[in-house]
């Protein structure tokens, strides 16, 4: 990103007659610009194009920016009500001489969203919500022309969106009527002379003091944009006729009051994209794509004036073939679903904001003539990672997962890390593990860091940071989770290991210090963290969260030791030695009273000096996973906790008050998909790579019984379960980090450890990425030979060990071939891939 921008520009808005703020509650002015869309234009007038042309855009809200009538971008990346992001652009090879237009539409939201906080302080009284920037000009010898935002742009009230609609943490339902859209309004030669010329979002400031205006702390964009394309299109699946039912500009309470029967009045073609629609009927068409993606809805029409298409998108079908319509969170996420009423003719349109999803449902009514359907289409979005790291091995079933995760994951990467593109799009905590995966896989850092300061950002005054931000449930102290605050902690020692940015310790290190002593109040005298309060979350799974967490525990130990680290980093070392003898002190704790001597585990919990009955592959995994749980246990736990005649998989998502039936004395609460993470972790140290494997086979394979390509949030498929949820993308980095083997061991990837598992296969290569470029891992099995080929990149040295012998051989950079342990050479410098597939 360039580092050019040096604010200069104004903010503008449509016109409101803006006055002095005064010390007083907040205005409603956030609500009078509630899910509200302005068209902005600005045009000029050049002789000649010079080379570059940069801008710098942004707004309060989202904006989407034409230059003479092509589309540029979209933007700004999600970030907190304290600051923007600016999205750079270089109009050059779009303007041409003479006439030439920029043109923006925008979008303010009036109320927080997922990814989205209403601006406060002086900001939200003075102006709501709601707000444009753009800063550039043309420089040509002897003359620059600035482009800023101000009094030169004109604006006009987008009437084709209506306002008055349902919204949810996803943003407003879109109600679009297309005859209410200028024609051709991104055009230079588009006359715009009786729009309003824009408001400049500036006010006197109080008492004296400067002016007040929007984001006064501007950042340049710290990722890249996001992709778009290609096109993914829609394939009828199923159809049927519906009787209207009025439900005013809640569509998606139409749609869920209306019920499909057989087409009776209304008539389609066999191809489903021709319809004739009966008076006050309907005809309602799922679209299948195939598998679930991420972007931007639309379709292709032709029909009537005023004829309207309603539409919902998700990932489930319903018995009837209907598209399940998610409830939401009760009380915080009803239901949305969106519009589109047609102008006449021949036309194409897309949503404003993007969606996840599998399947597709329109329902097509009040056409008075045929109306034709010519494509339905999601232009795909995300964020633009690189291929880098690649795994292919002798089990198709394995190379399967493998690319099934890094697909998951690449669906859940966007403007920030997201749990799902379909039910929330929230940038959780849980990213502790999504960003492990992306190491492997795409070998991305920005993201990681972008969230990691996003997180501390977010921190409370007590020191808690939030379970998810920026967005609504941080501002709204909706809830909370204290293990992802933890989560955040154990990342940034992660981070250290995957990236070559140790300047991140000097800006968030202090948040991490402030987190720790909020949790150091809730140590008690036995020095365990005790009735910590908020949301345990642990796993989806039904363990033992009262009193004294052994996950917990095991993740503040954890969290300890990298806060150790990185103290040692910015030369605090009195706070490093505090924060490493506490770690041995919760350890030591963990051992001793967490510890079932009798069974020969660790229970979940211990509540009022009683330990808990019920345990758990969670709280024992972790144990291990994190290098708490003595090693002279780990023959004990191990048998117990993998008995597949013992483990019980229990309810997920929101179960309260329905327990799943459970034998505290014989049974074991089954890991997740995401805390199976930890258990796979736990079994890496042990040396049990066979067992992650099996269960990848086992566990994750079941997912993709039905032709499914993402991985869904949990072993059941309940109503709310996501289809997509990269939490879930562990064989990703298993595989790439047990069967090529490859782990960092020391800080940005300076070193590395290669230790290839050979798992029953006959051979395995692949690339691991790594900030100074990409480690090969290449080997195979000859009858009793194992051939082992590893290239790595300058600045890199590995500790290189062979799958079937015990030494060790440190190399530097560059191509190294091994036979039974013993470097070697091969004729023509690789081993024969003969086996491998194109």
């Amino acid at each position: 990103m360039s580092g050019d921008f040096r604010r200069r520009a104004e903010f503008i808005w449509r016109p409101r007659g803006l006055g002095k703020v005064t010390f007083s509650p907040p205005t409603p002015r956030s609500l009078e610009e509630a899910n509200r869309h302005i068209y902005f234009r600005r045009t000029f007038e050049i002789t000649e194009i010079p080379p570059s042309v940069p801008v710098w855009a942004t707004a309060d809200g989202r904006y989407r920016i034409f230059v003479n009538g092509v589309a540029l971008g979209r933007g700004p990346a999600r970030s907190s009500a304290a600051y923007r992001f600016v999205d750079r652009y270089d109009l050059a090879p779009y303007l041409r001489p003479g006439r030439n237009a920029i043109a923006i539409l925008a979008h303010s939201y009036g109320r927080n969203t997922a990814w989205y906080e209403l601006p406060g302080w002086d900001h939200g009284r003075a102006f709501g919500c709601g707000g444009l920037f753009l800063q550039g000009e043309v420089a040509t010898p002897g003359h620059n022309l600035r482009l800023d935002t101000g009094e030169e742009w004109r604006c006009l009230n987008a009437e084709a969106w209506q306002r008055d609609v349902p919204s949810n943490s996803l943003g407003w339902s879109e109600v679009f009527d297309a005859r209410q859209l200028p024609d051709g309004w991104t055009e230079a030669d588009f006359d715009d002379s009786v729009w309003e010329i824009a408001e400049i979002l500036r006010v006197a400031g109080r008492h004296y003091s400067g002016d007040v205006v929007p984001f006064q702390y501007l950042l340049d964009r710290d990722i890249p944009a996001q992709r778009e394309g290609p096109r993914a299109l829609g394939r009828p699946i199923s159809c049927h006729e519906v009787e209207t039912v009025t439900q005013g500009n809640d569509v998606a309470a139409r749609m869920l009051a209306e019920t499909s029967r057989p087409l009776s009045a209304c008539r389609a073609n066999t191809a489903l994209d021709t319809f004739d629609i009966a008076p006050g009927r309907g005809i309602s068409v799922v679209y299948d794509f195939g598998e679930v993606v991420a972007g931007y809805i639309g379709f292709e029409v032709e029909g009537p004036a005023g004829a309207e298409v309603d539409f919902y998108p998700g990932e489930q079908l319903l018995p009837d073939g209907r598209v399940r319509i998610f409830d939401g969170i009760p009380g915080f996420d009803p239901p949305v679903a969106h519009r589109y009423v047609m102008r006449a003719g021949r036309q194409s349109w897309e949503r404003f904001e993007w969606n996840g999803l599998r399947y597709l449902q329109l329902t097509f009514r009040d056409a008075a003539e045929p109306l034709h359907v010519r494509a339905v289409t999601v232009i795909r979005t995300g964020y633009p990672v690189e291929e880098r790291g690649a795994f292919e091995c002798s089990d198709p079933v394995l190379n399967r997962l493998w690319e099934v995760g890094a697909r998951t994951l690449r669906l859940c990467m966007h403007d920030a890390y997201i749990d799902c593109p379909s039910r929330e799009q929230r940038q959780y905590m849980d990213v502790y593990v999504q960003a492990r995966f992306n190491y492997a896989a795409f070998g991305d850092t920005r993201l990681a860091a972008r969230l990691l300061r996003q997180m501390s950002d977010s921190q409370r005054p007590e020191g808690l940071t939030m379970l998810a931000a920026p967005g609504d449930f941080g501002v709204a102290c909706f809830t909370n989770i204290p293990d992802f605050c933890l989560l955040w902690i154990m990342m940034i020692g992660d981070y250290l290991m995957y990236a070559d940015d140790p300047e991140i310790v000097d800006d968030i290190y202090h948040s991490v210090a402030k987190a720790l002593r909020w949790f150091e109040h809730y140590l008690d005298d036995e020095d365990l963290l005790t009735e910590v309060p908020h949301w345990v979350f642990v796993d989806w799974a039904e363990t033992d969260r009262k009193g004294q967490v052994t996950t917990l525990n095991a993740q503040f130990v954890a969290a300890l030791r990298v806060a150790s680290r990185l103290a040692n980093i910015v030369g605090h070392a009195r706070a490093a030695t505090k924060h490493d003898a506490m770690a041995k002190r919760v350890s030591a704790a963990i051992n001793g009273l967490l510890w079932d001597e009798d069974r020969g585990v660790y229970v979940d919990s211990r509540y009022r000096g009683r330990p808990s009955r019920r345990i758990s592959q969670q709280s024992n995994a972790i144990v291990i996973a994190l290098d708490i749980a003595l090693e002279n246990r780990w023959d004990r736990i191990w048998p117990a906790i993998l008995d597949p005649q013992r483990l019980v998989l229990t309810h997920a998502l929101d179960h309260e008050g329905n327990r799943t039936p459970f034998d505290e004395e014989t049974q074991v609460v089954l890991a997740q998909a995401f805390h199976s993470h930890f258990l796979h972790a736990a079994l890496r140290r042990s040396g049990n790579i066979d067992q992650i494997v099996n269960n990848l086979r086992t566990r994750w394979g079941e997912m993709l019984v039905d032709g499914e390509s993402t991985f869904r949030e949990t072993w059941q498929l309940d109503p709310v379960t996501s289809k997509c949820h990269a939490w879930s993308a562990t064989p990703t980095f298993d595989l790439s980090t047990d069967i090529l083997g490859v782990t960092p061991i020391a800080e940005g990837f300076r070193r590395l450890r290669i230790v290839p598992h050979i798992a029953g296969l006959q051979w395995a290569r692949g690339r691991y990425p790594t900030p100074h470029g990409e480690v090969l891992v290449h080997w195979q099995r000859r009858e009793d030979d194992v051939w082992l080929q590893v290239n790595l990149p300058a600045g890199c040295e590995a500790e290189v060990q062979c799958p079937i012998t015990s030494s060790v051989t440190s190399v530097g950079a560059g191509e190294h071939v091994f036979l039974n342990g013993i470097r070697t050479a091969m004729p023509g410098g690789k081993i024969d891939d003969s086996h491998f597939s194109p």
